[in-house]
């Protein structure tokens, strides 16, 4: 009898062996990894724990104001009554005799000529992307890259509230997503949309006028389509001999354009130019007649232009600052009332924000996350503003901060030492 009850036993334990064998315990495991993750992030959460990556940046030791471009500009007016179809871009430079647009008789043979350009463009893009059913191999990165690149053109031509250029790019744009749909096998066929564009073309030739003016650059220089009112204005001859309400005055007068004459464009003649504009006088005190200085007029981010001091009239509490620059280029070109930046010194390092910092035994440090260990490490900031500092970049393993540490900004009752 004792012998069959082992007998028995030895079998059922055979069986809940076999039976824990048969069983697929991975997404059990997968269930358990994720459950301790999301434990880790709720109690990090929980405690009140908010940390930031430290990353490589850079801080400006500069004065920001705002400021006016004055250059020498030649104001271009047309002859004739009409709409001028312009086949310059605003911000390009042009040769002396360059055709810079057309005087039609009518609005709506402007409206037509730019849809036809438009659509011209698209067809030849077409073109284009069936060309590489030759055999020609394109690189889907270069395209991509192309398409990135003509996206930030139209987000900067619609900030500048430039509609025209906008629209202009969105040939370009037709034409990146065109390579990549062949390139990826999208599309293949691109008969139907030919044929319906060839079409179009045709038709809208049909309906356009000839023009009555053909319009010809007299100088060599920059193109602008339009002019803002500050023509002949805007010189340093007259901020030098204006007090400083007069001239905050004219900087934030907006100037109306005059159209009555006929006027549409001008022409950016000499490649020099000149900022002014207006700061504390004791941040002008750092600055000096005759220094190079780096001076930002952009909405792009660090984009810096090397520029000597001519001239730093003191005015009381503020002292006028005048920056020749001897660099045209387009943004300069297109630039005249703007935020501008004037660069002292850079510093490249961590930047940390100053909530982060605290005070140990007279010691500047922040707290970082190491492993759910929480660790006091030392800062020795290089400058500093408002709301950060920025330190030395290091990836050593002393007790200093270092790239990609976790820094606690917010936490409570920290301490060197203390689990998470």
């Amino acid at each position: 009898m004792d012998s069959d009850n082992r007998t028995e036993r030895t079998q059922e334990e055979r069986e809940e062996r076999s039976l824990f064998a048969r069983i697929n315990w991975l997404p059990l495991i997968r269930f358990m990894i994720i459950l301790y993750a999301f434990l880790q992030v709720y109690l990090m959460r929980y405690r009140g724990i908010d940390t930031v990556k430290a990353l490589e940046s850079y801080m400006n030791d500069s004065a920001k104001s705002q400021g006016i471009v004055c250059r020498k500009e030649l104001i271009l007016s047309k002859q004739n009554r009409g709409s001028v179809y312009y086949t310059a871009m605003s911000g390009e430079r042009v040769s002396s005799g360059a055709l810079i647009g057309s005087v039609y008789p009518s609005p709506e043979d402007v409206d037509r000529l730019t849809y036809l350009r438009n659509r011209q463009e698209i067809l030849d893009d077409i073109n284009t992307v069936t060309g590489y059913r030759k055999g020609t191999i394109m690189d889907v990165s270069v395209a991509k890259k192309q398409l990135n690149d003509r996206i930030a053109d139209l987000s900067q031509s619609v900030s500048r509230k430039d509609y025209y250029s906008a629209f202009n790019v969105l040939g370009d744009l037709t034409l990146g997503i065109n390579k990549i749909g062949f390139a990826t096998g999208i599309t293949t066929d691109f008969s139907p949309a030919r044929e319906q564009l060839e079409s179009e073309v045709a038709a809208i030739k049909e309906g356009i006028s000839s023009p009555v003016e053909k319009l010809y650059s007299p100088r060599a220089g920059y193109f602008i389509r339009y002019t803002d009112g500050y023509e002949g204005i805007a010189t340093v001859d007259r901020f030098l001999n204006m007090s400083y309400e007069e001239g905050t005055q004219l900087i934030s007068s907006g100037n109306a354009p005059d159209e009555s004459s006929g006027r549409y464009g001008k022409i950016i003649t000499d490649y020099k130019w000149s900022l002014c504009t207006y700061i504390d006088s004791v941040t002008a005190s750092k600055l000096k007649e005759g220094r190079t200085v780096s001076i930002n007029i952009s909405s792009t981010e660090n984009d810096f232009k090397k520029g000597t001091i001519k001239h730093i009239l003191d005015m009381g509490e503020k002292s006028l600052i005048v920056i020749e620059c001897s660099v045209m280029d387009s943004s300069a070109a297109l630039a005249r009332v703007s935020e501008c930046e004037i660069l002292f010194k850079q510093y490249r390092g961590i930047k940390i924000p100053k909530t982060a910092i605290h005070f140990v035994d007279g010691e500047m440090g922040v707290y970082v996350n190491y492993s759910n260990v929480v660790k006091f490490k030392k800062i020795n900031p290089m400058f500093e503003d408002d709301n950060y500092v920025i330190v030395p970049s290091t990836t050593s393993s002393d007790n200093q901060v270092k790239l990609y540490d976790s820094i606690i900004v917010k936490g409570r009752d920290l301490y060197d030492g203390k689990y998470l």
